[in-house]
């Protein structure tokens, strides 16, 4: 069969859960509450940004009135399956714009390497820092930095379901202008197999870029070495 080239996250959505199987969404979850509690007790509404197919919302609306944003419109409709009474945004998290702000706005599972360059990443936490309450706490879990990047390593994950089963693999590539995974899906049901292909380029930060990009924005950063993904946590509070 022949490798059908896709936009991101487009049919990649519907197998999403089960290629991330792996993830323990509810202790990262208990992760970022306890650095939210400990910097600001009374927080109580969360934006999260990049919220895919809403498995952090579901675990973090236990204790924060949450909302979600987006830029694929076939992982929002996963999230509105698994979160139906959350409202959930359709937007770039470079330049949003919604109509409140947030006492948290996090970017979970690496997802900021999607905005691609320092200029976007910039851009990008202006707009998530536009939509922070006064005192309000910014979260970001990086990506890899040029230095840890896991340069032509090859990745192999598996899922099997009942009826179902699931294997994808890229090589982690390095471009001129950061990373690129070429993420090949093998997706097997009663009706056959199917193989696609999905292109995801990524940008590789240095701790200089996001204290620029942070201090731009107004904020002033701290790092938290652990988080739920292993690259650490960038905390942006007010100055």
């Amino acid at each position: 069969m022949t490798p059908q080239e896709t936009a991101i996250y487009t049919r990649f959505a519907g197998i999403y859960d089960d290629a991330y199987h792996f993830v323990d969404y509810a202790g990262g979850a208990a992760f970022v509450r306890d650095v939210i509690r400990a910097r600001r007790p009374e927080a109580g509404s969360l934006l999260e940004i990049a919220c895919g197919t809403g498995c952090y919302l579901k675990e973090l609306a236990a204790n924060f009135e949450v909302e979600g944003l987006d830029l694929s419109p076939e992982m929002l409709a996963q999230a509105r399956m698994r979160v139906p009474r959350v409202p959930l945004h359709h937007g770039d998290m470079v330049d949003f714009r919604l109509r409140r702000q947030f006492d948290v706005v996090c970017c979970l599972f690496r997802a900021i390497a999607y905005v691609g360059t320092a200029d976007r990443l910039s851009r990008a936490i202006a707009s998530m820092a536009r939509h922070l309450s006064p005192g309000g706490l910014l979260l970001i879990e990086p990506f890899f930095t040029p230095e840890t990047y896991w340069v032509n390593r090859v990745t192999l994950n598996q899922h099997r379901g009942d009826d179902s089963a699931l294997a994808w693999m890229y090589v982690s590539e390095k471009t001129s202008t950061g990373a690129r995974l070429r993420i090949h899906c093998l997706v097997g049901t009663p009706a056959g197999v199917e193989h696609f292909v999905e292109d995801h380029d990524l940008g590789l930060f240095t701790p200089d870029d996001f204290e620029r990009a942070f201090a731009d924005a107004g904020l002033r950063l701290t790092f938290e070495p652990t988080s739920p993904g292993g690259t650490g946590l960038y905390i942006g509070e007010p100055r």
